[in-house]
């Protein structure tokens, strides 16, 4: 069995679609019952306003957040990113023969995908590791770890420049920092709705919350409440769509690998070498950029949480089989 990576590719888009338009869904639907509840429970103190003022103040608020971190995010370039967790540029000069063949790899992928050749960092780190950074291709930067550079042969680490490649082709950097920018939208809403319960208990002092309130004598305290409710809620599901989204452009990522190398055990055998490291040494500064590193490191909230699919079912989906059950990988010929 072969991988086809047309329809794979065409999978993992078609569920980054779904996944990103439950995201935007899920912030109506916390604004509508957020705007529902305050009706609700407010009381006359919020009574049939002309317009729905705690809907558009929780939309407002998440996406105006989101615009504001993401306009902060894509002035930060990919060399930024690398620099900022200690790893330092190859230079194209270099005569060590090792980091010559890195940059030669990288060139080769950039002319077959028509990219501009990104500059190449090396991160101090035994783990065999890789990321790409950046918010579009003419400020995008790879970063390799040294284990990465001197633990691969040529075609594995060719399979993983080309999963890195993948990512910076097909814009997966922009797209998870928009969907991060939504995350810090929502626990803006949240730390909104903590705060201003926190001021609704300091004014009302030792009194009980009763029926009163119900009827709207603490209008305050409903609409904190509101937030943090809706708030919690947005981002606990947001960061597990997120984290679903991440997963889909790692298949995206891999396809794109296999269609650049045309030679599926580069990758699938770069794979089966992290799997069987029990190195982790990812500087701690890097911590804010481990959903773009090549492999992340497993953890509690792996399964629900993580941003990489399972290294097995990788390569599985790269060497013929089973694509999250998905139907397009098909039998060779004969």
């Amino acid at each position: 069995m072969v991988m086809n990576f047309w329809e794979a590719q065409r999978q993992a888009k078609s569920k980054t679609f779904l996944y990103l338009s439950i995201f935007i869904l899920l912030t109506i639907a916390a604004a509508c019952l957020a705007e529902w509840a305050v009706r609700e429970f407010a009381g006359e103190a919020y009574d049939h306003p002309p317009l729905p003022y705690m809907a558009l103040s929780f939309l407002g608020l998440t996406f105006g957040v989101a615009s504001f971190n993401y306009m902060n995010y894509i002035h930060a370039g990919g060399s930024y990113v690398a620099e900022s967790i200690g790893a330092e540029r190859v230079d194209a000069d270099t005569r060590d023969p090792k980091e010559r063949q890195l940059l030669n790899i990288v060139e080769e992928i950039a002319l077959a995908t028509s990219l501009p050749i990104p500059p190449v960092y090396l991160l101090d780190a035994e783990e065999i590791n890789a990321f790409a950074a950046g918010t579009r291709p003419e400020n995008a930067a790879i970063t390799v770890t040294r284990g990465c550079l001197y633990l691969l042969n040529r075609d594995e680490l060719q399979g993983v420049l080309a999963h890195e490649f993948g990512h910076i082709y097909n814009r997966d950097m922009t797209i998870g920092l928009r969907v991060a920018a939504m995350i810090m939208g929502f626990f803006i809403v949240t730390y909104i709705g903590l705060r201003l319960l926190e001021g609704a208990a300091w004014s009302s002092g030792s009194r009980r919350f009763d029926d009163d309130d119900k009827r709207g004598g603490n209008p305050i305290f409903i609409i904190a409440l509101v937030c943090l409710v809706a708030g919690s809620l947005t981002w606990f599901f947001g960061s597990i769509l997120q984290a679903m989204v991440s997963r889909q452009r790692e298949y995206l990522a891999d396809a794109s690998a296999v269609q650049y190398t045309r030679n599926p055990q580069g990758i699938a055998n770069a794979l089966r070498k992290i799997a069987a490291s029990t190195v982790s040494d990812m500087p701690r500064s890097g911590k804010a950029f481990a959903h773009l590193y090549f492999n992340e490191a497993p953890s509690f909230w792996s399964r629900l949480f993580a941003t990489h699919p399972p290294l097995e079912a990788r390569i599985a989906a790269i060497e013929g089989g089973e694509y999250e059950k998905a139907d397009f990988f098909k039998k060779k010929d004969g």
